[in-house]
């Protein structure tokens, strides 16, 4: 499972969807360094898919299944460009490994 900021679903929710479609990260061709890579577009709903609602329980987001357990334990946030604001995955903060005691 891949959780995702309140911020970001902010942002998820923004995103105005054509008709009968839902806002999805679907994979895309190849693996980055951190895993499989991932697009984020408009399609079908579908049955498996990890599905991401915001405070209100609106539907924001829709992760398909394959990329949710190739990143599993990842975090969708918002990052700062110069652009504006954009969507990063990666792993949640303060979850590296701890020096062991000697």
């Amino acid at each position: 499972m891949i959780t995702v900021t309140e911020h970001a679903r902010e942002v998820l929710r923004s995103y105005e969807r054509p008709e009968g479609t839902a806002l999805r990260l679907d994979p895309a061709n190849g693996h980055g360094p951190d895993g499989p890579l991932a697009r984020l577009g408009f399609g079908e709903p579908r049955g498996d898919d990890q599905v991401v609602v915001d405070r209100e329980g609106e539907e924001v987001l829709r992760i398909d299944r394959s990329v949710s357990e190739g990143l599993n334990g990842n975090e969708i946030s918002v990052v700062s460009t110069l652009a504006g604001p954009g969507l990063d995955i990666r792993e949640p903060t303060g979850t590296w490994p701890l020096p062991e005691d000697s």
